[in-house]
């Protein structure tokens, strides 16, 4: 008899395959993200390499863990809600995670060191991944409809993050004493504002990343509430 089962059992999944456990796929580049979001905070509280080394390769993880959630999606038989859903979900929860690659590179290759808005906007960032896990998390439970509340907290990460940036710009371009200094016309004061010019171009770089990916975040939060809205 048992031998039968197995048998129909074989037969029944050879025509119907097993739906695989696609949030428990999408949790996966979750986890590895919400890694790299300590790690990137971490950067920039410390300018541990370290740390830095960490967000790289969670980067490199995460791109595989994609591409195999990608391919299983091209091949599923049958899936909990709309493929192009959950395309657009496993493509978006880590693009954030490139962005902070980049950033720490960047970082590192033009020698800028943190400071209190990179520092700043690096913890919104990861508040937003936070809670996109957490709603991830819920989805297919008795709590799929409380995720609204956390795909709304990563939606609000562009605004956040735009904040944090026009403030960011304001102080940056605050050069009022070092023009003050270039009036006086001390010795020093052309190669030090030289200096400043080109630290304004580097730094403004990476709160463009930074604010960038605050956006990206806006846009996964509004995927997450798509399908919390279709299947809650």
């Amino acid at each position: 008899m048992g031998g039968s089962n197995s048998f129909i059992s074989g037969i029944t999944n050879a025509v119907f395959p097993r739906m695989p456990n696609f949030y428990g796929m999408i949790l996966e580049q979750c986890e590895l993200i919400s890694q790299a979001s300590d790690a990137l905070v971490e950067f920039m509280q410390t300018g541990s390499k370290a740390a830095a080394d960490k967000v790289i390769r969670l980067d490199g993880e995460e791109d595989v863990l994609k591409v195999r959630n990608l391919g299983v999606l091209a091949n599923a038989f049958a899936t909990p809600l709309d493929r192009e859903d959950l395309q657009r979900a496993i493509m978006s929860v880590g693009v954030t995670l490139t962005y902070a690659s980049t950033i720490v590179q960047e970082m590192q290759t033009l020698n800028i060191k943190s400071g209190q808005f990179t520092t700043e906007m690096a913890i919104l960032i990861r508040e937003a991944n936070e809670a996109l896990h957490r709603g991830y998390k819920k989805l297919g439970t008795k709590e799929t409809a409380l995720a609204e509340a956390d795909a709304q907290v990563a939606v609000q990460a562009k605004h956040t993050l735009d904040k944090a940036f026009r403030r960011a710009l304001a102080e940056l371009f605050n050069a009022d004493s070092l023009m003050n200094k270039l009036k006086t016309d001390a010795p020093e004061a052309k190669m030090e504002a030289m200096g400043y010019v080109l630290e304004i171009f580097k730094r403004r770089e990476i709160y463009r990343h930074l604010s960038d990916a605050g956006h990206e975040l806006s846009r996964a939060g509004n995927f997450l509430h798509d399908i919390v809205v279709k299947i809650s």
